[in-house]
């Protein structure tokens, strides 16, 4: 390991990139044990070396030159010197602190990387991704202050610090949860049918608001069940595969109703319908994100089910089966005119 160097401030070139804010935000939050004193050093904003200085001398000063003059941490050198254009300055800095190959940078890395030697920060071509990718907002931000590059890096960091934040529960700690939920019985995997497709299921206790969306994106589930310890349980799915949730959300109501001893119009088309039925504030069916919702994220003043997680599984196992898969996509198409 290399020995530490104490630093008083970092040097980066006032056009903020996505690269620059990329090695500034992993020397700070992950440099400290390297380079003592990153995380409190001020950043400056140079476009050279002053005149007789090299990033040695200044090293040995205390100030850290990224991507500026040569130096430890200068991609266009180290491209040189090996030949090939693979480097950018935040990937330097990743491998010299050892954490290059860790799950939770491996995206804003690759960001990094692209935007820097390929100039595709944002590759769609669809406008809004274009107009809202980080990239482009970079830019929009160095033009609007031209003479404070600080205050661009005071909005783009803490939006890099939650994405690592966010891929850091991705990758470490939210499959250790769905495990251990697993383990002692919080947490159950099974396959459902709906036409002919196999749709894999999940079904969780937890207030971890997060667990879902990772088992989707991770685990590829179509199907999560999610119950909290209020009671409040929502029913997730993967949009693309357009699960009918119709058969459903009509056997939720009319369960929920008897519980309570209401009294509802035996309309299928009411009891199917989206939104929420008068009476029955429990579920909410919102057929543009195709979920059902007792509550929510934020459940609010909404009432927690009268219904076991038990009970609830019950009624998703005897009625997805009855489902048409692709009927929901369906229908917005016909109302969109495709």
């Amino acid at each position: 390991m290399p020995s530490p160097i104490s630093i008083q401030a970092v040097v980066i070139f006032p056009k903020i990139q996505a690269d620059t804010a990329v090695a500034l935000y992993i020397l700070a939050r992950f440099g400290k044990e390297l380079f003592p004193g990153i995380d409190t050093a001020p950043v400056l904003f140079w476009t050279a070396l002053p005149e007789g200085e090299t990033p040695d001398t200044l090293l040995a000063q205390g100030t850290l030159a990224i991507d500026l003059g040569g130096g430890l941490f200068d991609h266009h050198i180290a491209n040189q010197q090996s030949g090939k254009r693979e480097e950018c300055a935040s990937t330097l800095i990743a491998k010299y602190l050892g954490i290059a190959d860790n799950p939770p940078f491996k995206k804003v890395l690759a960001w990094a990387k692209r935007d820097d030697l390929e100039g595709k920060g944002t590759i769609s071509d669809d406008p809004l991704d274009r107009a809202f990718g980080l990239s482009g907002l970079i830019m929009n931000l160095n033009r609007a202050f031209p003479d404070d590059p600080k205050r661009t890096l005071d909005y783009v960091l803490p939006l890099i610090h939650f994405h690592v934040l966010e891929e850091q529960k991705r990758s470490e700690e939210l499959p250790k949860e769905w495990e251990a939920l697993k383990a002692n019985g919080h947490g159950i995997e099974f396959v459902l049918k709906q036409g002919s497709a196999d749709l894999k299921c999940a079904y969780m206790e937890t207030d971890n608001i997060a667990l879902p969306g990772f088992l989707r994106a991770a685990k590829r589930m179509d199907l999560m069940v999610a119950r909290r310890t209020s009671g409040h349980t929502n029913i997730i799915t993967r949009q693309l595969r357009s699960i009918d949730l119709r058969p459903t959300v009509e056997a939720l109501r009319k369960e929920e109703a008897k519980r309570r001893g209401i009294e509802l119009q035996p309309s299928r088309i009411l009891l199917q319908s989206s939104g929420r039925v008068e009476g029955i504030d429990e579920w909410f069916y919102d057929d543009a994100a195709n979920t059902i919702q007792n509550g929510g994220v934020n459940p609010g003043t909404t009432p927690a089910t009268q219904l076991s997680g038990e009970e609830i599984l019950e009624i998703l196992k005897r009625t997805i089966p009855n489902g048409v898969i692709g009927a929901l996509k369906r229908t917005k198409e016909q109302q969109l005119g495709k």
